[in-house]
């Protein structure tokens, strides 16, 4: 089973804004009519109740968003990119990786429903130059290139969602329980181990469905990763109650009580918090069934003492169906009071604009920045200006000149004591002050 794999996604650019001007017969001096770019394209994960492995994504994990399209000529804007919907199961966890991509991961959101979720978010597209006609300016030559694209590498990791997980040692009887409740049929066998990944099964009872989970055997130091446990808690970290199985033929049931609940205190303490039905397997063996009262009374004795409530406690077998049918009734009016929401906090919440675009935040103004004599400008709005500006045109320097003089960057370069014939830097490009 693939339950945790990486992608890489960049989002679709905003297309670049366009710089022209009116051409026609008996026009010679036509205005501008440079269109703008498209917005690029998001990405979006959804949920999907068909998957229940991230497989699909294994050898598929990288996306390209499409990208906006460039403005043109008699105003026409550059049609928007196409979004990207990626489907992943219902139950999968999202982390954003860190700068270096290594396994420290933030947590951003969890799918829980088909409802798509932005992540990955296209730039908007570049003004053209009509943007930019003024009074004082009938013949703009400045257009915005589109802002970038989102690019983020996130980790996904699915962890099922069940209403009931089992929780019991290797060959307590799981598998042949939830075989006899739903219509899963994972493989049953006399020795451990028999089951290697998460089982769900849809069980009906009293005309109301839940869904079991069977997580493979646990055994001692499962919350490190002994017998690979660490991967199989996962999947049950988010079930709404425990069934608890004990076997009937363990010499020492109430060991095996304490071992299970310990496993999964140390791997998630929220998890050992939640309420469990505890029940004997294995009632059609006749030793188990003599003994029925003893274990009974040690299990009440010892579960009263560490949780400070007296627990019913259920003896079936999966065999013959001995008491399963009053089990399931009362998993099923314990479910009926818990709440149904299995979702994680929302951590890290992209700003949304329309709830389709990212709102890019501009880096810092930095005008004091010298470096060996060059004041450099630290300015998105800006450098998309220059993107396809030739700084060699007076006309250019001069707008561009207009811009920074609205912005303010050309008091606060001023002030700073810059002198005509300075050098400045925005971006790549390097031009003198005038």
């Amino acid at each position: 089973m693939i339950d945790t794999v990486r992608l890489n996604i960049k989002a679709g650019n905003g297309g670049d804004g366009c710089v022209s001007f009116l051409h026609e017969k008996y026009k010679p001096n036509g205005g501008p009519n440079g269109g703008d770019g498209g917005t690029g394209g998001n990405a979006y994960l959804v949920g999907d109740p068909s998957l229940n492995t991230l497989i699909h994504l294994k050898f598929n994990s990288t996306f390209y968003v499409e990208r906006g399209q460039h403005g043109r000529g008699k105003d026409q804007t550059g049609s928007n990119g196409g979004h990207t919907f990626i489907k992943v199961p219902i139950g999968t966890v999202i982390h954003k990786m860190d700068l270096n991509n290594n396994l420290k991961k933030e947590f951003f959101v969890d799918i829980v429903d088909e409802t798509p979720v932005l992540v990955c978010a296209g730039g908007k597209g570049g003004w053209g130059n009509t943007r930019y006609v003024s009074s004082t300016n009938q013949e703009p030559l400045l257009a915005q290139r589109g802002e970038e694209g989102q690019y983020e590498v996130l980790f996904l990791e699915l962890k099922l969602l069940a209403d009931v997980g089992l929780l019991a040692k290797p060959n307590a009887g799981k598998s042949t329980l939830i075989s006899r409740c739903s219509a899963a049929k994972p493989k049953i066998a006399d020795y451990p181990f028999t089951t290697m990944e998460p089982v769900l099964g849809v069980v009906n009872v009293h005309d109301q469905d839940f869904v079991m989970m069977e997580v493979p055997g646990l055994i001692e130091g499962a919350h490190e990763g002994i017998g690979l446990g660490d991967q199989f808690l996962r999947h049950a970290e988010r079930a709404r109650l425990y069934l608890h199985l004990l076997d009937g033929m363990s010499e020492d049931p109430v060991s095996d009580y304490h071992m299970i609940n310990d496993e999964i205190r140390q791997f998630n303490p929220y998890m050992a918090d939640k309420p469990q039905v505890i029940a004997v397997t294995k009632m059609d063996v006749t030793e188990v069934s003599e003994k029925r009262e003893e274990i009974e009374f040690v299990l009440d004795e010892e579960i009263t003492k560490a949780t400070g409530i007296k627990p019913t406690i259920f003896f079936i077998s999966s065999v013959s169906g001995e008491g399963i049918d009053h089990m399931l009734g009362s998993i099923i009016s314990m479910l009926n009071d818990l709440p149904k929401d299995l979702s994680l906090p929302r951590m890290d919440k992209i700003d949304e604009d329309d709830g389709n675009t990212y709102k890019f935040k501009s880096r810092p103004i930095d005008t004091f920045h010298l470096d060996d004599g060059v004041y450099v400008i630290d300015s998105v709005q800006l450098e998309r200006l220059l993107t396809r500006a030739d700084t060699r045109d007076y006309r250019v320097l001069l707008q561009l000149w207009r811009e920074m003089t609205k912005m303010g960057i050309a008091r606060q370069l001023q002030e700073a004591g810059i002198e005509v014939g300075d050098t400045i830097r925005i971006g790549k490009a390097e031009m003198e002050w005038f």
